[in-house]
C-alpha cells in the first residue's frame, strides 16, 4: 500500500475486529503517531480529508434522516411508540431550522384538513357549463342558477366522485307559460324534481323552473 494511503489498511484491520470502538480509537491513535513522521505526513493528511468527508456525509445522511422523520411525525404516518415521538420532537425543537420546517407542514397538514372537511360541489352540465359552490355551513343549502336542458353529473370535488349523473329536463327547468307575475312567483319556489342523491335523505336535489333557464338547489342535512 502506498504511504499516501498509509492508513487504509489499519482502518480496514480495525474495522474487522469484533470490538469496533476500541479497534478504532487504537488505530486512530496508530495511525495520528505514524504521521508526526516525515514519509507519512501527505499520507496524514489524506486520512484527515478522508474524515473530514466521512464525517460530512454522516452529517449529510443525518439531517436528511431527520427531515424525512419530521416530515413523517407531522403528518402523522411515524410509526414509533410514546417515548420514541418524545425524542424525535426534543431533537427537532433542538435545531430552530428543523422545528421551523416541521410547524410549516403541520400548518399545511391543518388548511389541508380543514378544506377536506368543507364540502364543495360541482354541478356540470354536456354544454359545459360548470358552477362550484363551497358549503360552509353543514347542514346546508346552495343555489346553482342559469341551468338549462340537458346532461348534467354533480361531483364531490373534494375527492372527484361522481355523485350523480343523468338529465334534467325542459319541463323540470323552464316555464312553458306565462302565468301572471304572483302565479309566476309561486311556481318558481315550488320545486318540479327532487331527487335524494345518496339515498339516505343527507344530500338532497331539487329544480325549480324559469322563463328562460331555471336553476338547481342542493341541500346537505347533515
Amino acid at each position: 500500500m502506498s504511504e499516501n494511503l498509509f492508513f487504509i489498511p489499519i482502518l480496514a484491520k480495525a474495522l474487522r475486529d469484533p470490538d469496533i470502538e476500541r479497534s478504532l480509537r487504537n488505530a486512530f491513535f496508530e495511525i495520528k503517531k505514524m504521521g508526526t513522521q516525515r514519509r507519512y505526513a501527505e499520507g496524514f493528511e489524506n486520512f484527515e480529508l478522508f474524515i473530514d468527508a466521512a464525517y460530512s456525509q454522516h452529517e449529510i445522511t443525518t439531517s436528511y434522516r431527520i427531515r424525512e422523520l419530521t416530515a413523517q411525525l407531522a403528518t402523522g404516518i411515524f410509526e414509533g411508540t410514546a417515548r420514541e415521538i418524545e425524542s424525535l420532537l426534543d431533537i427537532i425543537r433542538s435545531h430552530p431550522q428543523w422545528q421551523a420546517e416541521y410547524e410549516a407542514i403541520l400548518r399545511m397538514e391543518a388548511d389541508e384538513h380543514s378544506a377536506n372537511r368543507v364540502p364543495v360541489i360541482e354541478v356540470a352540465s354536456d354544454k359545459g357549463l360548470a358552477i362550484g359552490k363551497v358549503f360552509r355551513k353543514v347542514p346546508g343549502c346552495e343555489s346553482f342558477e342559469g341551468i338549462l336542458p340537458g346532461g348534467y353529473k354533480i361531483k364531490l370535488v373534494n375527492t372527484g366522485w361522481i355523485i350523480w349523473e343523468g338529465e334534467l329536463t325542459a319541463k323540470e327547468l323552464i316555464l312553458t307559460a306565462l302565468p301572471m307575475a304572483a302565479e309566476t312567483e309561486r311556481i318558481r319556489n315550488r320545486p318540479t324534481k327532487r331527487l335524494d342523491l345518496l339515498n339516505n335523505g343527507e344530500l338532497i336535489l331539487r329544480t325549480y323552473p324559469g322563463r328562460k333557464e331555471g336553476r338547481i338547489e342542493i341541500e346537505l342535512t347533515k
